[in-house]
């Protein structure tokens, strides 16, 4: 006969109620799991070896591990400059080696991919992914993008940008180029592919 299983926290509280000793206390937020740490050192491994990702040394931007439900993601903090930072996405996946992910964005030239995303924030719960690349110090030009986790790679959901040459006074929201907005023609045979 199969024992029925008890989630962690209420076995916790039956012991602690019995006199057993009382379960460790919560990890304080903003810091690592067990395992994170080598997580983000074999992501920096393969980074390393790439280039191109010189992290300052008076950098304040911290590598993490995000839990998504199918697959670990590490952002390993990668530059910084004054006004922004970048992270490089790498998806773990069992018994493999960290998968160094890019991400689709869009400048003055079109549609590029990035191995670099700028000021990434990514939700646990949802899976999905925000970034938002400064054109200039002022925030006031540049792209800014929403991602969903589809259990294999970020999937563009939206993607707005600005022109730093006609940027207005006030930042985002920039005007979106992806999807194509209803009336727009887009040549799937042009320069600037779809994502």
């Amino acid at each position: 006969m199969r024992a029925a299983w008890i989630p962690p926290i209420v076995l916790g509280f039956a012991l602690a109620g019995c006199g057993d000793p009382a379960p460790a206390p919560a990890q304080p937020a903003g810091t690592s799991l067990e395992g994170d740490a080598a997580l983000i050192a074999s992501a920096q491994a393969i980074s390393d070896q790439i280039g191109g990702c010189t992290r300052p040394d008076d950098s304040t931007v911290e590598s993490k591990v995000v839990g998504l439900e199918s697959a670990p993601i590490v952002l390993l903090a990668c530059s910084q400059d004054k006004f922004s930072y970048t992270h490089r996405l790498f998806a773990i996946r069992a018994a493999q080696k960290p998968e160094l992910l890019s991400l689709p964005d869009y400048d003055a030239n079109g549609m590029f991919a990035t191995d670099q995303a700028s000021m990434a924030e990514l939700d646990a719960g949802t899976g999905v992914l925000t970034t938002f690349r400064k054109g200039a110090e002022h925030g006031r030009c540049g792209s800014e993008a929403r991602y969903q986790w589809d259990g294999e790679r970020f999937d563009l959901q939206e993607l707005h940008w600005q022109d730093c040459a006609s940027a207005p006074e006030s930042g985002p929201p920039f005007p979106i180029v992806w999807p194509p907005q209803q009336g727009v023609e887009t040549d799937p045979n042009g320069a600037t592919p779809a994502p």
